[in-house]
């Protein structure tokens, strides 16, 4: 009777686990956490996925002030140096115009609205995107699961994300500063707002497409792997070794193909800085 009682206690027990359970599960047992939502957490998808558009957007709330500011230096500084150029002052038209530019590019619908809500949206797409093409590599290297449960694990794993928009948050509010070079991106990618002499001159197309790829690049996005690994061998069932190419090879695929508007972006910008 003990042993026909111990398997229904243990899913009573699994079964109220409550959402600060599950997360802290998937930091300190993923493995176990995983195993667990694959079939009986079904309904909790939303936690995680809340909790990331949330501590997307915060950083950008928080750093909303100094964009800003930013965009209104940034402007004046292409103002003055234009002026140089042109050796001359502008008429009354042309401030009234300027001015106008100005009061659009530094609206929180250009500073807030746009890169929340745009932000918002791409993460979804990319869920989307991780979750079918891990679906389609699970099946292709043997695996058993269903496109539902490698989404939750994709939303599931988008945990160290939220992590990293807590800590940049914390680091704005106490530095009082944007975060201007993302990952490892500052390597390859220098302050131009800082220097007005090359505010019109745009960097080259490899300098462009190496600072947008670097700026994926962090401890967070290392964590970010090693959990879609763990969630890969849970919900497809799948070896480490399968799991681990499986998510190697859609994260080369899906970052190249977010790498296309950064070039498209550079190779415009050359065109625009020729002129």
């Amino acid at each position: 009777m003990s042993e026909e009682r111990k398997p229904k206690e243990e899913t009573t027990s699994l079964e109220r686990k409550g959402p600060l359970r599950l997360l802290w599960g998937m930091i300190s047992r993923p493995r176990t956490t995983l195993q667990y939502l694959r079939g009986d957490g079904k309904r909790m998808w939303w936690v995680p996925a809340l909790l990331a558009v949330v501590l997307f957007v915060l950083p950008v709330l928080v750093s909303a002030p100094m964009r800003t500011q930013q965009a209104r230096e940034a402007f004046v500084a292409a103002q003055e140096q234009m002026e140089e150029q042109r050796g001359g002052e502008r008429s009354a038209e042309e401030q009234a115009q300027m001015d106008q530019a100005m009061s659009i590019a530094a609206s929180p619908l250009i500073t807030v609205v746009f890169p929340a809500v745009g932000g918002a949206v791409g993460m979804v797409v990319s869920w989307l995107a991780w979750a079918g093409a891990l679906y389609l590599a699970g099946v292709a290297l043997g695996g058993r699961s269903s496109f539902g449960q490698t989404l939750r694990m994709v939303l599931w794993t988008w945990l160290p994300y939220s992590v990293r928009g807590v800590i940049q948050t914390v680091y704005i509010l106490i530095s009082g500063q944007i975060i201007a070079n993302p990952g490892l991106s500052g390597f390859v990618r220098d302050n131009r707002l800082a220097d007005s002499a090359s505010m019109l001159t745009p960097p080259s197309t490899g300098q462009t497409l190496l600072a947008a790829l670097l700026s994926r690049v962090d401890l967070f996005l290392i964590w970010n792997l090693l959990l879609l690994i763990v969630g890969v061998r849970v919900t497809a069932e799948l070896p480490r070794r399968k799991a681990t190419i499986a998510t190697l090879v859609v994260w080369l695929v899906l970052t190249a193909l977010g790498l296309v508007p950064a070039l498209i972006g550079g190779l415009f910008a050359q065109q625009a800085g020729g002129f």
